[in-house]
């Protein structure tokens, strides 16, 4: 007996968007092991999302991430454990944490793009640039319609 075709299981929006994320997902992960980056795709994102904003305090990104905060301090211990990021004091308030990007990440950082960029490419391999242009649009339209904002 062969497995059903995960695609035509159900056809729904959610279902889609639920598989085509987590395919995605996966071949992600499988290009950071492949490139010698030791994190998962979730850290790979934090690091990311955390250079983009610049010394930020960790419940502002958390927030970004739309993750809990116990999520995120899993990934920056690793991230720290690593020597990619810093957790500061912030000054303007004490009881925050800032996280800093350090020099080691920024080597780093540049892999995860390519890597990325290279799953992009293969996951939209036979859409037009218009297309792929316009899906992403829709995309963002979506997760405006949610409430996500849809930057990403």
């Amino acid at each position: 007996m062969e497995p059903a075709d995960p695609i035509r299981a159900d056809d729904g929006l959610g279902f889609l968007l639920v598989t085509a994320a987590r395919l995605l997902r996966q071949r992600f992960e499988q290009a950071l092991a492949s490139a010698d980056l030791e994190m998962t795709a979730g850290e790979a994102r934090t690091l990311a999302v955390a250079d983009h904003l610049g010394p930020v305090r960790q419940t502002e990104l958390a927030a970004a991430l739309s993750i809990e905060p116990m999520s995120l301090v899993a990934h920056l211990d690793r991230l720290e454990a690593a020597g990619l990021v810093e957790r500061r004091p912030d000054p303007a308030d004490r009881r925050s944490k800032r996280v800093h990007l350090t020099p080691k990440a920024r080597p780093v950082l540049r892999r995860i793009m390519r890597v990325l960029t290279q799953a992009r490419q293969e996951a939209m391999d036979d859409f037009s640039a218009a297309e792929a242009e316009q899906f992403r649009q829709y995309l963002q339209r979506l997760c405006r319609n949610l409430g996500a904002g849809g930057g990403a």
